[in-house]
């Protein structure tokens, strides 16, 4: 009787871990999701401003500086700006048309560096 209970507890675990990791997968499929969006969405949730003014914003409000930039596919601009000591970071997205949306923002932002070339870990 013990071993049936100890094999149906590790089979419960089991059918546990795997309800977290497909959560954890549909939260990665969303968050992509999110990325995805068009200015348009962007636009109708008023997140969007002029360049220069937000950048700015970012700056005189929260110290915010650039730290990170990336080229998208369709050519927007997606930067990364964070406070100097990590305590607030926002993630803008530029369009090719100009609109500048902010995507996301947060607290407690943690840089991590780019491992050394061949050394995956």
């Amino acid at each position: 009787m013990f071993k049936l209970v100890k094999h149906h507890t590790k089979a419960i675990n089991i059918v546990r871990m795997r309800s977290v990791i497909s959560i954890g997968l549909s939260v990665l499929v969303f968050a992509a999701m999110m990325v995805s969006f068009q200015v348009t969405e962007a636009s109708a949730q008023n997140a969007c401003f002029e360049r220069g003014a937000l950048i700015k914003h970012l700056d005189g409000k929260f110290q915010e500086a650039p730290v990170a930039a990336g080229l998208a596919a369709n050519g927007s601009v997606l930067e990364v700006f964070t406070s100097p000591d990590g305590v607030t970071w926002t993630i803008v997205l530029t369009q090719p048309n100009g609109a500048t949306c902010v995507m996301a923002s947060g607290e407690s932002w943690m840089g991590i560096p780019l491992p050394k070339k061949g050394k995956v870990s």
